[in-house]
């Protein structure tokens, strides 16, 4: 009986480890986030290219929404157009050339034309303009000195105290 029980709880055990990967396994229709972005932080100015996969032959189109919602859609050039639908190749690949240029964030989203589906999401942070620095390197790191005193002060505090420990010790074992 006691055998039985287990192998019941054995089997149930690993049918429900199973169930996921059931739902994993169609992917038949799942084209979710299958393209690819060259650079994710371009300079403002600077092309790059997005790449999209998906059924082959399809219609893909590219759209790009910025924030703050403030940048104007002059800002942005897909392959010298403001929006643009490209069908896949043999291989079911579609390469887009983009330029963003004012600073700030993107969002890139590549949708199937005809079924609407999404292909790809992608997120693109667009710095100050190309070349627009006067040569000199921003400043990295911090000032170490603040912290090395504040934690020599550490130090030196639990010294003492430990001394004063000791001390404490002596005068009552003696």
């Amino acid at each position: 009986m006691k055998i039985r029980r287990t192998a019941l709880v054995a089997v149930a055990a690993v049918a429900l480890a199973l169930v996921p990967s059931a739902a994993f396994a169609y992917g038949a229709g799942d084209y979710s986030n299958r393209g690819t972005v060259s650079d994710t932080t371009p300079a403002a100015g600077e092309s790059f290219t997005v790449t999209v996969t998906g059924p082959a032959g399809a219609q893909v189109t590219l759209t790009i929404t910025s924030n703050p919602a403030s940048i104007p859609d002059s800002a942005i050039t897909i392959a010298g157009t403001k929006s643009l639908t490209k069908t896949t190749n043999s291989s079911g690949t579609a390469v887009f050339t983009v330029t963003l240029s004012q600073a700030g964030t993107f969002t890139l989203v590549a949708t199937d034309t005809v079924s609407g589906a999404v292909l790809s999401s992608q997120a693109v942070s667009v710095a100050g303009a190309a070349g627009s620095g006067a040569g000199n390197l921003s400043s990295t790191g911090s000032n170490a000195l603040p912290i090395a005193l504040g934690a020599g002060a550490l130090v030196l505090v639990g010294a003492g105290g430990v001394v004063m420990a000791r001390r404490r010790s002596a005068d009552v074992a003696a």
